[in-house]
């Protein structure tokens, strides 16, 4: 029988969004998702455009296979630093993280106000997104990317694995597709 993930991560895979790890003949689902791989991602997304400016991190080295990525990011605002001098690039994503980056990343490709039609309400554990996500995990939930886990709670503060980051990212893929 197949995992619950097998068709997102196909998925992501084909569309040259999200590669394997290592020597690329392994996807590692149970990975971490970094800072690192969504700014490449979302940089793949937007067709790697030519970056006009450096990446001004100190943390983000000028020759590493993300670098172009941050740049990008960091130029369009699509994610931001976690200090004015670091990105963290190996840091773990969290959900609301995840949820804020393709919320940015909407409101990045689309010239018309994003609409926001979820709502925290049923979820035991809204109080904990932070201040700053809670417009993105409304979106995120109201666009079907996100939903709670078997537990009725929406774990923003939870790490989201390779495996779960291929699905809310075929997700979103398939929501700018509606």
């Amino acid at each position: 029988p197949e995992s619950w993930y097998f068709s997102s991560v196909m998925d992501v895979n084909e569309k040259g969004l999200m590669n394997g790890t290592g020597d690329g003949t392994t996807f590692s689902p149970n990975g971490t998702t970094t800072r690192a791989i969504v700014a490449t991602v979302l940089y793949r997304m937007a067709g790697e455009p030519a970056v006009s400016g450096d990446v001004t991190f100190s943390d983000v080295p000028a020759d590493t296979w993300y670098t172009q990525a941050v740049a990008w990011a960091q130029e369009k605002g699509v994610i931001q630093g976690t200090s004015p001098t670091t990105f963290s690039p190996d840091s773990q994503v969290t959900r609301e993280q995840l949820a804020t980056f393709f919320y940015r990343f909407a409101d990045f490709e689309n010239p018309d106000p994003i609409e926001i039609t979820g709502y925290l309400t049923g979820f035991t554990d809204a109080d904990q997104v932070a201040s700053y996500a809670t417009d993105a995990m409304k979106w995120a939930i109201g666009e079907g990317l996100i939903s709670g886990t078997d537990a009725g709670l929406l774990a923003p503060q939870g790490s989201a694995t390779r495996a779960q980051g291929a699905t809310i990212l075929m997700r979103f893929v398939e929501s700018l597709t509606k």
